[in-house]
């Protein structure tokens, strides 16, 4: 399996997938960016994963695309751009309803593994929109925005 499959097969079911098992996908050097922040290395990421994880009811990806990017042809790596859906719940938001993320991940590849990770998704469609009254003043602001 190579790493792209072995990437999307861990978040397919990222509630039940072993943690431990990002060693596999993740080089040592990780870094891995994300709107809630910045995690470096595999001990980061990891206690990043189980603390994000903690209390979920389920977490999953369904991916709807994946591509390969071209990088000079001497470079010993590989780029990749990974669209998704993120579905879970957790009872700390939305009253522990369902809640979908769209997002977009890009990957850099050396040596078959991933050593940059980066994820751009709307983190008020993931947080701010389902906490009381803060999730009223989101919307009303996302939709004052509209053109």
């Amino acid at each position: 399996m190579s790493i792209i499959e072995q990437f999307c097969a861990f978040y397919n079911d990222l509630k039940k997938s072993q943690i431990t098992d990002i060693k596999e996908i993740y080089s040592n050097d990780i870094v891995l960016i994300d709107p809630i922040g910045t995690h470096r290395g595999l001990a980061q990421l990891i206690d990043y994963f189980e603390k994000l994880l903690h209390g979920a009811k389920h977490c999953d990806f369904s991916i709807t695309s994946v591509a390969e990017h071209k990088t000079n042809e001497l470079a010993e790596e590989t780029h990749y751009s990974v669209n998704w859906v993120m579905s879970f719940a957790t009872p700390k938001l939305n009253a522990g309803r369902n809640i979908d993320v769209d997002g977009m991940t890009l990957l850099k590849i050396r040596n078959n593994k991933i050593y940059y990770h980066r994820d751009y998704y709307d983190l008020g469609q993931m947080v701010y929109e389902h906490v009381p009254l803060l999730g009223t003043i989101t919307k009303k602001i996302k939709h004052g925005m509209r053109a």
